[in-house]
């Protein structure tokens, strides 16, 4: 089975409407890659069921453009309560994509794959759910992030709920028995028959052009780069340049219609951790915005790929609603008005990846205004020991799982006052705090999920704000 052939049968399957350029641009971004064999010399590589399995996970996204990047992410998420779990003891979706290709009796036990992407507000989420028939039973297995740890140990299946929708919409693919049984039975003859490669090449002309694009900002045959996304009105290169900072080099995307600006980073050739590289893009960005007196936050992006790539834009927009009420009135409480204006300003600070600022604004709208005795507990630190178990209820199993890791078992009260609000408010030397240190601003992230959490349980239950457009209660 040749890449060539396997596109025109997954076109034929999956996108039979669509036209073939669609599948074209979506095999070049999935060699684009790494997941399948890239350029004109690696054409005739016959592939392997893992090979398979990722083009077809390029075809959950509706763009061709995104078919590489959600392969890589959708291949990667792992089976809720581990390999056991699985079917034939596969631990990731890759594998088990691959697993079910390898055999006529896995694929006849499949009842249906269905692989989701989640549009949220900090970006997508992916997670897939597989049914099988096992042993005369129906065996349903779901697949999630990797940084959802709690749920990929031993026994997690068991608890956790396969058939609940975790957002209120998503865009699906399902693929059901008889697609792999029909796909598994044309990869059979192909790797019988054997037939040598028959291919006009054109599929490779643009491709050939990018490589040598890619080579002169530094792409080799072992990297893997880490892409983040940058906001500045700093000056900026017009076109994709390298550029050499602390010894290390960098490349620097522009803004154009379809892409923001963004560096990219050679986490192998640099000989970098991602942790690393984000610092020294951090320090690099620290640098720009001093020579520039602009601003410049260094945003989200992903690694992996194995050469440097510019980052589509996706510019976020306000719900439309038709017909449109609003019936709120001003309230008169002052201590409100100045608490609903630092909430408001913990959701700007988050929108443009200022965590620090985050942090302390969605503290402030829950620290106490009274003046306590030193002789005493801290009024505010007694408040989220009060309610914080309350709050855990409405978090997510793995923000809370973050926050738990970086807190390392010191009291909640305790770590968001000293840890949190006071090392963003004072840096001082018993509470550090690094705002281009990739660790630090990890750690801040995990303790601003919570703390916006105590901050809207605040405005609800103790001072009665309703957050309801058409109702003050």
């Amino acid at each position: 089975m040749y890449a060539k052939n396997l596109s025109h049968i997954l076109h034929a399957a999956l996108t039979p409407l669509d036209a073939f350029e669609g599948t074209v641009k979506r095999f070049e971004h999935l060699r684009g890659y790494g997941r399948l064999p890239r350029g004109r010399q690696n054409a005739a590589v016959r592939l392997d069921d893992k090979h398979i399995a990722s083009a077809v996970l390029g075809y959950v996204p509706t763009s061709p453009g995104m078919a590489g990047h959600v392969s890589l992410c959708l291949g990667g998420l792992c089976a809720v309560g581990g390999a056991n779990a699985s079917i034939k003891g596969a631990a990731t979706l890759l594998d088990t994509i691959a697993a079910v290709l390898s055999s006529d009796d896995a694929c006849n036990s499949v009842v249906g794959l269905t692989c989701a992407i989640e549009r949220g507000k900090n970006g997508d989420d992916y997670y897939a759910r597989a049914t099988f028939d096992e042993d005369g039973k129906r065996k349903a297995v779901s697949y999630v992030s990797t940084l959802a740890t709690s749920l990929l140990t031993e026994g997690a299946d068991e608890r956790y709920d396969h058939d609940r929708v975790r957002a209120p919409s998503a865009r699906q693919l399902t693929l059901g028995r008889d697609f792999f049984i029909s796909l598994r039975k044309v990869v059979v003859l192909s790797r019988k028959l054997d037939l040598p490669l028959k291919t006009d090449w054109t599929e490779y002309a643009n491709e050939e052009e990018k490589a040598a694009f890619h080579k002169s900002l530094g792409a080799r045959a072992n990297s893997n780069f880490l892409h983040l996304s940058v906001d500045t009105a700093a000056a900026w290169p017009n076109l994709p340049t390298r550029v050499e900072f602390a010894g290390h080099h960098l490349v620097l995307f522009p803004r154009t219609a379809d892409n923001t600006q963004s560096i990219s980073i050679d986490l192998t050739a640099e000989r970098l951790s991602a942790d690393d590289a984000r610092t020294l893009l951090n320090r690099f960005l620290s640098i720009v915005g001093w020579c520039q007196d602009q601003h410049a936050v260094l945003g989200d992006g992903w690694s992996g790929n194995p050469v440097p790539l510019p980052i589509p834009r996706r510019e976020k927009s306000g719900t439309i609603a038709s017909p449109w009420f609003f019936s709120r009135s001003l309230p008169g409480d002052p201590e409100l008005l100045q608490r609903l204006a630092y909430y408001r300003e913990g959701l700007n600070a988050r929108e443009a990846g200022l965590v620090s600022f985050e942090v302390l604004s969605f503290f402030k709208v829950f620290e106490q205004r009274k003046k306590s005795d030193p002789r005493t507990p801290n009024p505010t630190k007694i408040w989220i020991r009060d309610v914080f178990s309350a709050v855990a209820s409405t978090l997510s199993a793995e923000a809370l799982q973050r926050f738990d890791v970086a807190r390392n078992g010191k009291d909640v009260e305790k770590y968001i006052f000293e840890n949190c609000r006071v090392a963003t408010a004072h840096a001082s030397a018993e509470f550090p705090s690094d705002a281009d240190a990739s660790l630090e601003i990890r750690r801040l992230y995990s303790a601003a999920e919570v703390i916006h959490g105590l901050a809207r349980h605040f405005l609800k239950m103790e001072c009665g704000l309703s957050d309801s457009y058409y109702s003050d209660t």
